[in-house]
């Protein structure tokens, strides 16, 4: 397993930093045996080359148990059989060599002479330790407590042991446990750390992708429409040999220049809508149309973010006038200053082909109204009686300075 592909500097510090000790703890334990061996001159040479050799071979297993352990914790696979049964047969066979050297003759446990006992008490420990990230909190309580309770059992039956052993065991296994525990939990929150940072990141840039797809779609939308009309147009007028199609296809030329300059500007982020601007072209779109508009109010006092996203509708709504109904006639209503703190748009054509339509949204009307809801606005679109299509976007102005009232009416 890798942990750390594409992860930063940081985490994997932090990583190293929680692993390596308990590597390093599971590893002393050879050094423990040998400080217990060494200190006694009178302990056996047989049992002492086997306990070393034990010793070093139970480090060995405990540490790579850890390791799989630690993966398995932080979703990886679960660690083969043998990683976990290996250092529980040496641990029972360090236990039984220990035990074997201090005596027992009279029925004790085996580790009157301290060093066998404590000998022991190291294996037990390194593999509780080793066994911590595979092993729930309340079942190494158990791991912990059976044992301990086993062991005090075993002290009351055999009256010559000195009654401490339960004692010892649920210290020395306890504090590993809850000091292996300990780092494995936080080793896991390093890790929670790190993947919601990545998936922070993937959001990011999925979000700018929504932004770029959303953008690219409001600007070329309109436009597209543009030229589609003005092409049938010229197209109609050269068959019927009237005069007005060179001025049609030179308006062509420039709209396709327009929609290059803006997918431009698109890409590069600095694209700006100028509500005025909008409505100044949804009126010359409708009409090369034959669609009739009427607009009242105007943005002129609006801040610039709320002319944005106000023009951002102009032009949505246009664009799905223009190819998704038969309208004559369109209405532009825009109301709204200081006085109640917000601002409203309400776009009405006729024409509308039929009913429903209003459960028929797509994906610019859609991502009209993230962006009106990412400024604590709504936008609503629906049918009216009579045939009528009504879109309406209401935006609060009560964080964003208004400079003056905005026009009643101004019809055009």
């Amino acid at each position: 397993m890798t942990p750390w592909s594409g992860r930063g500097t940081d985490f994997q510090t932090l990583d190293r930093a929680t692993r390596w000790p308990l590597y390093g703890l599971s590893a002393s334990e050879v050094f423990f045996v040998q400080l217990q061996i060494t200190g006694d001159p009178q302990f056996p040479a047989v049992q002492a080359g086997m306990l070393m050799v034990l010793a070093l071979a139970h480090a060995v297993a405990c540490i790579a148990l850890l390791r799989a352990g630690l993966a398995y914790h932080l979703g990886g696979r679960r660690p083969a059989i043998l990683l976990v049964v290996l250092p529980v047969v040496l641990c029972l066979t360090g236990v039984l060599v220990a035990s074997q050297v201090g005596g027992g003759a009279d029925g004790g446990l085996g580790f009157e002479r301290s060093p066998s006992g404590e000998i022991a008490l190291t294996f037990c420990a390194a593999l509780t330790g080793a066994l911590a990230s595979l092993l729930s909190v309340g079942r190494l309580f158990v791991a912990v407590a059976v044992p301990t309770v086993a062991v005090s059992v075993l002290e009351t039956v055999a009256e010559s042991s000195p009654r401490v052993w339960a004692v010892y065991y649920a210290i020395a296994t306890g504090s590993a446990a809850i000091t292996y525990r300990f780092s494995v939990w936080f080793l896991g929150i390093i890790w929670e750390v790190s993947r919601s940072r990545d998936v922070q990141a993937k959001l990011a840039v999925a979000e700018e992708r929504l932004r770029f797809a959303r953008d690219l779609h409001d600007t070329l939308g309109r436009n597209l429409a543009l030229i589609a009309v003005n092409s049938q147009l010229a197209a109609e007028l050269l068959r019927r040999g009237q005069d007005g199609a060179l001025e049609r296809m030179l308006d062509v030329h420039r709209t396709a220049q327009d929609s290059m300059r803006e997918v431009r500007e698109v890409v590069a982020g600095s694209r700006a809508t100028d509500l005025d601007s909008e409505l100044a072209g949804a009126r010359s779109v409708l009409r090369s149309a034959g669609i009739t508009v009427r607009v009242v109010g105007d943005g002129v006092a609006l801040p610039p973010q709320a002319q944005a996203a106000l023009g951002w509708v102009v032009r949505e709504a246009t664009t799905n006038i223009i190819r998704h109904s038969d309208s004559t006639a369109v209405r532009i209503d825009l109301d709204g200053g200081v006085a109640v703190g917000s601002v409203g748009l309400r776009i009405e054509n006729d024409g509308v082909a039929g009913p429903g339509v209003e459960n028929q949204w797509g994906t610019g009307l859609t991502g009209l109204r993230e962006r009106l809801v990412a400024l604590g606005g709504d936008l609503a679109a629906g049918t009216e009686s009579g045939g009528r299509f009504v879109v309406q976007a209401r935006l609060p102005l009560q964080d964003q300075p208004l400079d003056a009232r905005l026009v009643p009416e101004r019809e055009s």
